[in-house]
């Protein structure tokens, strides 16, 4: 029975790995070959076409494969769509400032580690994806930037893992889940941040039943990081009140994590082996899905 357990758990763990892997792989070559049609076609590929055609590869050409390969993974649970214990606007918000101050807490401590290691390296700072997104008409940046990725990426990394993870325990599910969608992000800039509110957003669907809530905060936090900062212009009192209200939302945001983990619980883990970590990182899926990620951010530290 614990080795029926382990290989359980691992091969459900290797073949999602296998999956995202093979989800990447194919949205990069049919971006790659939308982009080259493109440059055939019209000559040149403004910042807001190039981000539709990356997300239609990335969902609608790569999310197939991921479906397609996790199809043979038991599905226990129904998808968390319709709340099952709602929360009221005043516990919302102070979700939402969980959220956000956790963000910003991980942004800085990977903000200073990826400098000390560009500074060893000689490397220089990867200002791209703030460049792309100062480059994007308003409306494109709003729905492509924002909105597409806060529904999309809840959709698929709290509401299609929680199906296929939540047999083996809520805390297993939570980290699984947050793994992944930090390491999908493709760098170490924007890892650790993400890997910090996945923890918290996959928290939320235990607690609630629902990827409504976790969509709202991404969105919102989205939206803030892409359109509100993006756009603040280099107005020294603008700025000076914007950063203000960041440290003002930041600091409530951290009161209120105080306040909550006092209550929080994960139900205990089921149908785990001995060892877990082991199981779930020393798999060849799981392996594989890791060796892609080093590889996207060694590209990106050097480009």
């Amino acid at each position: 029975m614990p080795q029926k357990k382990r290989n359980d758990f691992a091969v459900a763990v290797g073949l999602l790995g296998l999956g995202f892997t093979g989800m990447l792989v194919v949205s990069m070559i049919g971006c790659s070959l939308m982009t080259m049609a493109a440059m055939w076609t019209t000559g040149e590929v403004t910042t807001d076409l190039l981000m539709i055609m990356n997300d239609i590869g990335i969902y609608g050409l790569g999310l197939p494969v991921l479906l397609a390969i996790g199809h043979f993974l038991p599905s226990t649970a129904p998808f968390p769509l319709r709340p099952v214990r709602a929360l009221r606007p005043v516990t919302f918000a102070r979700t939402a400032a969980v959220g956000y101050a956790g963000c910003m807490a991980a942004n800085l401590v990977s903000l200073l580690l990826l400098a000390a290691i560009r500074a060893l390296a000689g490397l220089q700072p990867n200002n791209s994806l703030n460049g792309m997104v100062e480059t994007m008409s308003p409306w494109a940046s709003l729905i492509l930037i924002s909105l597409v990725p806060a529904v999309a990426e809840e959709l698929v990394f709290r509401g299609y893992l929680y199906r296929k993870l939540i047999r083996f325990g809520q805390l297993p599910y939570i980290l699984i889940s947050a793994f992944f969608f930090g390491s999908f992000h493709g760098n170490l800039d924007q890892f650790l941040y993400a890997f910090v509110l996945g923890c918290w957003l996959g928290y939320l669907i235990c607690r609630t039943g629902s990827v409504i809530y976790g969509m709202l905060i991404h969105l919102f936090i989205n939206f803030f990081s892409s359109c509100v900062l993006t756009s603040a212009g280099d107005g020294a009192v603008a700025n000076a009140l914007l950063g203000l209200g960041i440290l003002a939302l930041v600091g409530w945001g951290l009161v209120q994590f105080w306040d909550f983990h006092r209550r929080m619980f994960v139900r205990p883990a089921t149908g785990l082996p001995e060892h877990p970590v082991r199981a779930a990182l020393l798999n060849p899926g799981m392996l594989l899905w890791i060796a892609a990620f080093l590889v996207m951010c060694v590209i990106s530290l050097l480009s």
